[in-house]
């Protein structure tokens, strides 16, 4: 089956993308368009997705999983794991593009997900794209030390040696965020660098300002 772009896109025009890796403030800014301006959302979930794919047509989508060995997950070689980061959300698109066309159309809706922007860019047009991001070392600072990735980071805590365990994932995450990044600019996408001095309130309003909200 052929998916039709200019229909999507057409279909998708109240859609504003929120690009780039982690923590550079993607999910913050999702929370303040939600709360401030009424914005509507949708979170990407893989166990929805799973049970309807085969692992021969969807092998990224089938992890991670509790029979693995996390010692060996964690510390697979570092472009091993960027691919598995790509190929999920790439595979991941299908259903969440279906799961966008059901929401309603009566109030815009802000996507928080970082991806290589030449799969949304089809169907999202780069005016309403935008890719935050921030130094390396704040991802090596911040990412497995989040709330919302405690469990991560209690898994990691098993492994026989978890400070280098994170210490290698985090060379992933820099990766991820570095070529999201690349890509954007190679595609003249708007970037803005989260640093740790910029207040929320300012990369919100640096983010309207380039969604002319």
């Amino acid at each position: 089956m052929r998916i039709n772009y200019n229909y999507l896109k057409e279909q998708l025009k109240h859609v504003y993308w929120l690009n780039g890796g982690c923590c550079a403030g993607k999910t913050t800014m999702t929370k303040k368009f939600v709360a401030e301006l009424g914005f509507q959302t949708l979170s990407d979930d893989i166990l929805k997705y799973r049970p309807f794919t085969s692992p021969t047509e969807y092998p990224a989508l089938q992890y991670p999983h509790p029979g693995l060995d996390w010692e060996e997950w964690f510390n697979r070689p570092t472009d091993v794991q960027f691919r598995w980061l790509c190929e999920i959300v790439v595979e991941m698109m299908e259903f969440f593009a279906i799961d966008l066309l059901k929401m309603p159309t009566d109030r815009p809706i802000i996507i928080d997900l970082g991806i290589m922007p030449q799969h949304i860019l089809p169907f999202i047009p780069k005016e309403r794209i935008m890719c935050l991001y921030t130094s390396d070392e704040e991802i090596e600072r911040l990412y497995y030390f989040r709330e919302d990735h405690k469990m991560i980071l209690d898994v990691i805590k098993l492994t026989s040696k978890p400070a280098e365990t994170i210490k290698h994932g985090n060379k992933t995450m820099v990766k991820f965020s570095h070529e999201i990044r690349n890509a954007c600019v190679n595609n003249c996408i708007k970037t803005l660098e989260r640093t740790p001095n910029m207040s929320i309130e300012e990369q919100f309003r640096l983010v309207r300002e380039h969604f002319e909200l």
